[in-house]
């Protein structure tokens, strides 16, 4: 059951039909790990903690440069800058920095948000959500593997080298400018807006899809995913 702070805190979701007091309930239930240290990580914190979502969790090495530059208070040895400043933003959402960053994400929680591939076969073969994205140059894709599913590609039916993911999406990536930070926020706000997604609707249907985005005309085209049957990861044995 709500608290009427929380009703005030979070008025402008409950009065959403796709969310109401039951889908905030389940947000603050909810646990997601973000794996990245760039700034779409980065806005995904702030939006993760801002929609409430109860637990959030990150790699302690992880922190972006720019909690550093917002943090106002000495830290401990143990705790990256992004802790308490998030916690400052939202104090229902508990913030838990894991300290080894090699390690894969603990199996309670519920999906992953992620700017890198690194931990997606590792997190598929729990059966769980992976919301990807990644950026170079001008260029941002974004991706849901739904490890869940036994039924829809993941990640690596598009890709099936890891070292070549930004090769094959865009060329070489040190030819290319940073994507400049209102772009890289804008994909950390489309990662969390998946990630809310699958939070509240579990069930969507549809065919999963390839989201390409181009700046900065802001040009978003959809590619249609199909299930390798060879992927080597999700493929049935």
């Amino acid at each position: 059951m709500l608290e009427d702070v929380q009703i005030e805190r979070y008025s402008r979701q409950i009065i959403l039909p796709q969310v109401g007091g039951k889908g905030q309930e389940k947000l603050l239930r909810s646990q997601v790990y973000v794996d990245g240290d760039g700034l779409p990580a980065a806005a995904a914190l702030f939006y993760l903690a801002a929609a409430g979502v109860g637990t959030i969790g990150m790699a302690r090495a992880k922190a972006a440069p720019i909690f550093s530059a917002l943090a106002e208070q000495s830290l401990g040895a143990d705790e990256q800058p992004a802790a308490p400043i998030l916690r400052r933003l939202n104090p229902d959402c508990s913030i838990v920095t894991h300290p080894n960053e090699d390690e894969q994400p603990p199996h309670h929680y519920d999906l992953v948000l992620a700017t890198t591939d690194t931990r997606h076969d590792g997190w598929y073969a729990q059966r769980k959500p992976f919301v990807w994205g990644a950026t170079s140059g001008e260029n941002a894709r974004l991706f849901v593997s739904w490890g869940d599913r036994a039924d829809r590609p993941c990640l690596r039916c598009l890709f099936s080298d890891p070292s070549a993911v930004f090769d094959v999406r865009y060329g070489d990536p040190t030819d290319s400018p940073i994507l400049s930070p209102p772009y890289a926020l804008f994909l950390g706000t489309q990662l969390v807006t998946e990630v809310l997604k699958i939070i509240l609707q579990p069930e969507v249907g549809g065919q999963p899809k390839l989201l390409a985005y181009t700046f900065p005309a802001f040009h978003c085209t959809e590619q249609t995913v199909e299930k390798n049957p060879h992927c080597a990861v999700c493929a049935p044995d």
